[in-house]
């Protein structure tokens, strides 16, 4: 999926087709345009630049020769096999969209990753939200229906990146991974996470639970807001979390099931990726298995919920490469890095000029219909 803001999530009842995307703003100058990209690819030089100085300052092994010699000693086949693995996580991250739009086939599915994604890539927040709405709006959808399918993907995203650190955090200490410092702080965070989303499982179960804890915490809620200076809200706090909850059934009714499986789908795709990244590059399993990567990939994944720098970049890096040496042992934090820069450049980097053509393809598709009802309506 295409990376969302928490902070951004509209119920139903505010969603309006004008509030995603208003068509009447005037489009920036080429000026303003050439602006925002120079400070945007600057942002991310520093992010990455920031990165490597906490990595070279934090492993005293790391050498960027042996770096590149672990990157170049991929053969034929092992390139085949992540260049074949990336295609099929583009088609399934495809399938995954075209689940939150009634009857949309996986390549157009795929087309709304793609392009959006190269645009989350390079710029900061739901940036890329706009672009998804056009494209579900240029295919026929109405507004209201797009904006919903917007939404429902937005809270699908969200809440897997919460959902999958907690399995991680648990599988963790089950699988007895070993994990020192910041690390198993992190990993005991994510535990934390699971036991508040256990407890958030159980109240939003039932409409009456979700009312009785939203009466709980307005007690607490509203003499905050006083204390801050701020007006209370007018509608109590349960009968707000009452109408969340059957806004965000109504999101999913009919296609959780379908997005539920997509996005295992996709997660499998993902991890198998980054195992064959890894082992590619002179990891051996005796000292990282995929549990492990997997546990590693979900908790990073975790991170990039709230977008502090576009497309996760430097982050997630820094928090791969630190957690999978951790656990490898610094004398494989070369071999490590190696692979997790390849599994990057295959999910991050490459994303951003697919995503290009994608966006290019579905311009001229849009020409293409516009001269189509042109020629009928001469006809």
């Amino acid at each position: 999926m295409s990376e969302f803001s928490a902070g951004d999530e509209p119920a139903i009842s505010d969603i309006d087709g004008d509030d995603v995307l208003d068509e009447d703003v005037a489009p920036p100058t080429r000026k303003q345009s050439l602006r925002k990209i120079v400070i945007r690819v600057l942002v991310m030089a520093v992010g990455i630049g920031v990165a490597g100085v906490l990595l070279v300052t934090t492993f005293d092994d790391l050498d960027l020769d042996s770096i590149v010699d672990a990157m170049g000693s991929l053969d034929d086949a092992e390139r085949l096999s992540l260049i074949g693995g990336t295609v099929i996580l583009c088609w399934a991250e495809g399938l995954l969209m075209a689940t939150f739009v009634q009857g949309m086939p996986a390549r157009r599915g795929t087309l709304a990753w793609l392009g959006p994604t190269a645009v989350g890539s390079v710029v900061p927040g739901p940036s890329d939200v706009p672009f998804i709405f056009r494209m579900f709006k240029s295919w026929g959808q109405p507004s209201a229906a797009a904006a919903t399918a917007v939404a429902a993907a937005s809270l699908f995203n969200i809440a897997s990146k919460l959902i999958l650190p907690a399995v991680a955090g648990v599988a963790v200490v089950v699988a007895d991974i070993p994990l020192d410092g910041v690390m198993n702080t992190i990993v005991t965070a994510a535990i934390v996470l699971a036991i508040f989303l256990l407890i958030a499982g159980v109240v939003v179960g039932s409409e009456k639970r979700t009312a009785a804890a939203g009466r709980l915490l307005d007690r607490v809620w509203r003499p905050t807001t006083r204390l801050l200076r701020r007006r209370p809200p007018d509608r109590p706090l349960a009968d707000r979390l009452v109408i969340q909850r059957t806004e965000a059934g109504a999101l999913l009714r009919g296609s959780w099931h379908k997005s539920l499986a997509a996005i295992t789908f996709v997660t499998f795709v993902r991890v198998a990726l980054l195992v064959m990244s890894i082992r590619f590059v002179g990891v051996p399993e005796s000292v990282l298995s995929w549990v492990a990567i997997f546990c590693v990939w979900a908790i990073v994944r975790g991170l990039t919920v709230i977008p502090l720098m576009p497309g996760g970049v430097g982050v997630s890096e820094v928090a791969y490469i630190g957690m999978l040496t951790a656990i490898s042992g610094q004398d494989y934090v070369n071999q490590v890095t190696a692979g997790v820069l390849v599994y990057r450049l295959l999910t991050w980097l490459l994303m951003i000029p697919a995503g290009g053509v994608a966006m290019a393809l579905w311009q001229a598709g849009l020409r293409k219909n516009r001269k189509q009802q042109a020629a009928a309506t001469a006809a």
